[in-house]
């Protein structure tokens, strides 16, 4: 019965080593995600500070103020648009963390939760190992006296 019990444990033990390959798969993915939004976002306030700089000097019409001013807009908004990306990116990709981490701990736990039966099992084995042999060189010793 000890011995079936291990391999039980054994086939929970490839299933938590499942759950903790793919929490590596979406944390690394997650990170990923997280480093391509915080790349967009510095691109994004780049591209808006650059068009924000004024050069001395130019004149312009009032149209043309009004233009620059709705195309500074438009890249400030999606500068803002790009950060707030990156902080659903860095949330998404700290669940996912938390989640490797709690699917390792779950792993261990388990591991060590095997080793422990498995090391049952084999005291109980050597148990009756000793027993066996402690009973044949009893008798041994019976006949021989």
């Amino acid at each position: 019965m000890s011995v079936d019990r291990v391999q039980r444990a054994g086939v929970i033990v490839e299933l938590r080593k499942r759950a903790v390959d793919v929490a590596q798969s979406e944390s690394a993915d997650a990170a990923r995600r997280l480093r391509e939004a915080d790349a967009a976002a510095q691109r994004a306030v780049a591209a808006w500070a650059e068009a924000i700089r004024v050069n001395g000097g130019v004149r312009a019409s009032s149209a043309e103020l009004a233009e620059l001013n709705a195309w500074q807009r438009t890249l400030r908004l999606r500068a803002d648009r790009a950060l707030a990306q990156v902080g659903v990116a860095r949330a998404v990709a700290e669940r996912t963390r938390a989640a490797l981490v709690a699917a390792q701990a779950e792993l261990r736990k388990i591991e060590v939760w095997r080793d422990g039966l498995a090391a049952d099992a084999r005291e109980a084995t050597q148990r009756v190992e000793r027993r066996a042999a402690d009973e044949l060189a009893a008798r041994t010793v019976r006949r021989s006296a």
